[in-house]
């Protein structure tokens, strides 16, 4: 049999068929990363035009010349998926490779039909508890902390994407809670590292039991490969949950081939004379740090409330220590007047950092009152024309400030909390609204509360939890309007749900739920489909619940027990395959109705610690961010590989587009409806055409034709087919690398051939990503290929 390799037969000049491709639907390019013409159907930059001479002639049977190339004769097609392997259907109807012509290199309108409808995840994987029964601590399953998601570099390739998630597991020993910090991978729901717990002797490696964390670069070393740090709280020593905690911060060694954490620094008050630990609330706080750069130095500062830290963990103001429910409170940082400078934005104050002072100023416009400012957390956005300062007449961008408030400091789940906006200066707009509960029932303290759109009106909507409804507050829904918008809020609707009309002034809309544990617990919010309504994710102490955000229909619901704390569900791209998931906190909780009243196909209530992985069977859910890094996350304070931006070069959340939003992950720069194109083709056949029988070393190509990534770890099979129809697999390897559009990666495994029949290759054969044309999964076999 005669053998030519490709580069060979992608040559001269084609005086015989051809044609164009097809007309608007390739785009100009540079060709993709691979085919280097080892013979094949041909890749990236098949079809370079060297000298010759192409035609019906001169090309070898089977091949065919088209657009001044011999290339093999793949048939005939009426749409992509029917072309073998890497190749596309040109306008006149003929399967054509990849890089004929050079520029052809991916299908840019490779697309989603349709926007997906509803949410039906399934589990990806959980983790319950170390797999290891006689693990010291295998009962630390309890998880208070809302599950951290960043890409910690743990395999030392930056180029590779594989997310992690931190959070806090913590058991009871005697009269205290133990916590530790575990570290997942996204994609297998196993442990990479952990320190404290019952095996960890040193008390202050473990952290405070309900401690939130946050990730960011601290050191400046993400762009030259290293590794965020990761920030929390660690209780002191000593016995019971009343031991102060301090700041500290953990750092990641990947030196020894295995990663493992190691403290970096404690929160201090540094000083010639010798440092001093910073003691401060209480083993029971839940609350936790953030992570931005207030002084635009470029070094990034840690805020727990009103502390501020910097990246060495030396203290830089004075602070008095703040009790809320004995938990915490969540302030956040951002740019509120627009001066391109970022303020502490409180329940009670809005402060810019005076550098020289090194100290919080309450701004100049900001007019405190302890009685109508009453201690909360906070949520930030640009919910219509209320706020006004100097040198901003309206209209203007300026946000506003959403406050949760409890009836009072002290812990009670049998109070009842409130829920207001109120403008940067500190006047109070639109509340405070009763956090919405029954009559002769307690409201609860209330959760951190969200903002968005949830009804599409073009008019930011909040959201909070607490002891016996999850609901969506809306100013538009006030009856003295008339179903009109308040002036500030133009275009703004009210359209609430049937059976909610006679919700009270305030209330969109309102779901039974149940927390009376804490009754403080946090939400998220995503646009899974992205149609521009957001859908609310929410966990009581029974069940994770999304919720329609126009109307609070539960689309979904899973068992998921909860003795709550202030976690919430985090939505971001945790396994690094550019499709969203969501992460739940799970903790052995009080008794729960046996089916979710609200979804009764939820499946049975369970007890369960740890945590699970929700995704979309078919990766359908628009695309998100792999990140999400703290728990006060606004999305353009942090990048995706966790560096925290120069305070004048992080943008306002509100005053970008298809953003205005708290506590809510976004598309990043993925298409809401891209999706990938996985093609393979066998590249080297010249042992395959030769008849060659025995151990071969087989070598494809995989590349990737659509508009969105791909990450490594795709399968890829060598398969044969003896001609009776019993297909074997050869042998089978994974890619390694991130596949952006366009992209090509060379891939080998070792099998054994007979000599006969036909090989060819299959990637994804499992059909687990997201695909645009899954029809040219499976490459032209060699009985095409190969020249006769």
């Amino acid at each position: 049999m005669l053998f030519l390799p490709l580069a060979v037969l992608l040559h001269g000049a084609c005086s015989d068929g051809g044609g164009s491709a097809s007309p608007g639907a390739q785009p100009d390019g540079t060709g993709g990363t691979g085919g280097a013409g080892q013979g094949g159907q041909g890749g990236g930059d098949g079809g370079s035009g060297a000298a010759g001479a192409c035609s019906s002639e001169n090309c070898p049977q089977p091949f065919i010349c088209r657009y001044d190339t011999c290339i093999p004769d793949l048939g005939t097609c009426a749409t992509y998926d029917d072309c073998p392997g890497d190749s596309y259907c040109d306008a006149n109807g003929d399967c054509i490779p990849y890089g004929v012509p050079p520029d052809v290199i991916n299908d840019p309108d490779c697309q989603r039909q349709e926007v997906p409808e509803g949410v039906s995840p399934t589990v990806q994987c959980e983790w319950m508890a170390p797999s290891d029964p006689s693990d010291p601590t295998a009962q630390s399953i309890y998880v208070y902390t809302a599950p951290i998601v960043a890409d910690l570099n743990l395999d030392d390739d930056p180029g590779k994407l594989q997310p992690s998630i931190v959070m806090t597991t913590f058991q009871n020993i005697a009269s205290a809670r133990i916590g530790t910090v575990r570290v997942f991978d996204g994609r297998t729901c196993e442990e990479q590292m952990r320190i404290g717990g019952a095996d960890d002797a040193t008390d202050e490696n473990r952290p405070a039991y309900g401690t939130q964390w946050a990730i960011g670069d601290l050191d400046g070393d993400v762009p030259t490969g290293g590794h965020p740090e990761i920030v929390g709280m660690h209780r002191t020593s000593g016995s019971g949950n009343g031991v102060p905690l301090n700041l500290y911060a953990l750092e990641i060694d990947t030196a020894s081939g295995t990663p493992t954490l190691s403290r970096r620094w404690y929160g201090r008050v540094c000083s010639a004379g010798g440092d001093t630990l910073v003691n401060f609330s209480s083993n029971q706080a839940n609350y936790g740090p953030g992570i931005w750069d207030i002084n635009d130095d470029g070094s990034p500062e840690i805020i727990v409330d009103e502390m501020v830290f910097d990246a060495d963990g030396c203290l830089l103001n004075t602070f008095s220590d703040f009790a809320y429910l004995s938990h915490g409170v969540m302030s956040s940082i951002a740019d509120v007047d627009l001066d391109g400078m970022p303020e502490l934005v409180r329940f009670d104050r809005v402060a810019g950092w005076d550098q020289g002072a090194s100290a919080w100023v309450t701004k100049g416009f900001f007019v405190p009152d302890a009685t109508a400012q009453k201690a909360g957390h906070v949520a930030i956005a640009d919910l219509g024309q209320y706020s006004q300062i100097a040198g901003h007449p309206f209209p203007n961008e300026l946000p506003e400030v959403v406050v949760v408030s409890a009836e009072t400091t002290t812990f009670n789940p049998n109070s009842s909390g409130t829920i207001r906006v109120q403008t940067i200066d500190g006047t109070v707009v639109w509340g405070p609204v009763a956090l919405h509960h029954d009559a002769g029932q307690p409201g609860g303290h209330g959760g951190p509360p969200t903002a968005s759109d949830f009804d599409g009106d073009g008019q930011v909507e909040f959201a909070a939890a607490a002891n016996q409804y999850y609901a969506v507050y809306d100013p538009d829904c006030v009856a003295a309007l008339g179903g009109q918008s308040p002036a500030e809020r133009p275009g703004g609707k009210c359209e609430r749900p049937p059976g909610m009309e006679s919700l009270p002034d305030g209330v969109l809309w309102a779901q039974l739920s149940q927390d009376f544990s804490s009754s403080g617990t946090g939400s998220s919010v995503f646009d899974f489909n992205g149609d521009g309504n957001a859908e609310a994710v929410y966990g009581d102490e029974c069940y994770i619940r999304v919720y329609e955000g126009k109307t609070g229909n539960v689309i979904f619901s899973a068992p998921a027990s909860n003795s709550t704390g202030f976690e919430l569900p985090v939505i971001a791209d945790v396994d690094g395959d550019f499709a969203t998931e969501i992460v739940v906190a799970r903790s052995p909780g009080p008794g729960c109705p046996a089916t979710d009243p609200l979804f009764p196909n939820s499946g049975p209530a369970t007890q369960s610690g740890g945590f699970m992985i929700l995704r979309d069977p078919e990766d359908a859910w628009a695309s998100s961010r792999p990140i999400w890094n703290q728990h006060a996350y606004s999305v353009t304070h942090v990048t995706d590989d966790a560096r925290i931006p120069s305070s004048s070069q992080v943008a306002p959340n509100w005053t970008q587009p298809g953003m205005n939003n708290f506590r809510q992950n976004t598309q990043g720069d993925l298409g809401v409806l891209n999706v990938a194109d996985l093609t393979a083709v066998i590249t080297d056949t010249g042992s395959l055409c030769s008849g060659s029988a025995g151990d071969l070393t087989l070598r494809t190509r995989v590349c990737n034709r659509g508009t969105n990534p791909v990450q490594d770890g795709v399968t890829v099979e060598l398969q044969s087919n003896d001609g009776s129809g019993t297909t074997t697999v050869l042998c089978s390897a994974e890619t390694q690398a991130l596949l952006m559009p366009g992209d090509c990666e060379e891939v080998s495994c070792t099998g054994t051939v007979s000599g006969t029949g036909n090989i060819f290759v299959v990637v994804d054969p499992s059909g687990t990503i997201a695909d645009c044309h899954p029809g040219n999964n499976q490459g032209a076999g060699t009985l095409q290929i190969c020249p006769e």
